[in-house]
């Protein structure tokens, strides 16, 4: 077997393509509501609608870290980050092993 003088890589956009926004944000607010309370959601929100505006896209993963930020000694949002890249990794991984016409 001859070995390609390149690596191969593959770049894949997970938005709304590979991975279901709707879903996501439904396990999230769900999560978030239940594990950390209404006050931590709505501030997660403010914090994801504010960084949607300023990308142009949604970045779940983003504004949790930069709601750490604003209290890095607030640790209970360690597991809705968990969540959201499971679900990333899941979803991903699934189109690509089941060759998704969508990667």
């Amino acid at each position: 077997m001859t070995q390609s003088p390149h690596p191969v890589v593959f770049l894949l956009d997970v938005d709304n393509t590979l991975l279901d926004n709707d879903r996501v944000t439904d396990d999230l607010r769900h999560h978030l509501r239940h594990q950390v309370g209404a006050s931590c959601e709505e501030t997660y929100w403010g914090i994801f609608d504010e960084l949607r505006r300023e990308l142009g896209y949604a970045d779940y993963l983003g504004a949790l870290q930069r709601y750490r930020l604003r209290d890095p000694g607030d640790l209970r949002l360690r597991p809705a980050a968990r969540t959201v890249v499971d679900r990333r990794l899941a979803e991903t991984s699934r189109r690509v092993t089941t060759r998704d016409p969508n990667v």
